[in-house]
């Protein structure tokens, strides 16, 4: 496994990379006010990359579904304070279901680069909105957790095409190896998504405690 971790580590690298460029060039640019992030918000290629999902048939309308499932029970815990199934819920969402959509998204590698994009608004986002450190951590926590699932995908897609290049001696092989790469990164991407929720849920439940 070890070996095959570090066949893996430039496929990595290179994504956290692309990533914290993209992010440190947004905060660059918002920070200057060189762009707005109110202006990037209601534009039309964030609304259409930031809800790719939606245009696929039948795969839209899950994700719809579960979008109301999931704002109606937020609401009920936050109306009840209820900071054990805030966080069960984050959790689930964060791991489970924008993971599946990341994994997704790296599949076809080309739906995935649009997060760079995403990366790039985070950045301005962070640099023209007060942002404690509480944030900071949720932002990275869930950032590192995405990475891992994000990067493990691309490892599997690449190194099945790619396999000789990769210096497998078969696609099957190759395909294998990366399912385990992709599977340790799953796993590991839960103690970010955990320690994010937590942080996530005092942050929503402090806000709400204000308005009461």
């Amino acid at each position: 496994m070890l070996a095959l971790i570090k066949k893996a580590k430039w496929i990595f690298l290179l994504v956290f990379t692309v990533y914290a460029l993209s992010f440190v060039t947004g905060y660059s640019a918002g920070a200057l006010k060189l762009v707005n992030y109110q202006e990037i918000k209601n534009s039309g290629f964030f609304k259409v990359s930031s809800s790719l999902e939606k245009y696929v048939p039948g795969y839209g309308k899950l994700i719809e579904s579960y979008k109301s499932w999931h704002n109606k029970l937020r609401d009920k815990f936050i109306a009840r304070q209820d900071h054990w199934g805030m966080r069960a819920l984050i959790f689930l969402n964060n791991w489970i279901v924008a993971n599946l959509t990341m994994l997704i998204r790296s599949i076809f590698v080309l739906p995935i680069t649009l997060s760079v994009f995403g990366k790039f608004f985070q950045g301005v986002v962070f640099a023209q909105v007060s942002s404690d450190s509480a944030m900071w951590l949720v932002f990275l926590n869930e950032f590192g957790g995405y990475f891992l699932t994000i990067a493990g995908t691309l490892t599997v897609v690449l190194w099945t095409v790619f396999h000789r290049l990769f210096k497998f001696d078969s696609r099957r092989r190759a395909f294998i190896s990366g399912l385990k790469i992709l599977g340790l990164a799953y796993a590991v991407s839960a103690f970010g998504m955990l320690i994010g929720s937590i942080l996530e849920t005092k942050i929503i439940m402090d806000i709400y405690s204000l308005f009461k």
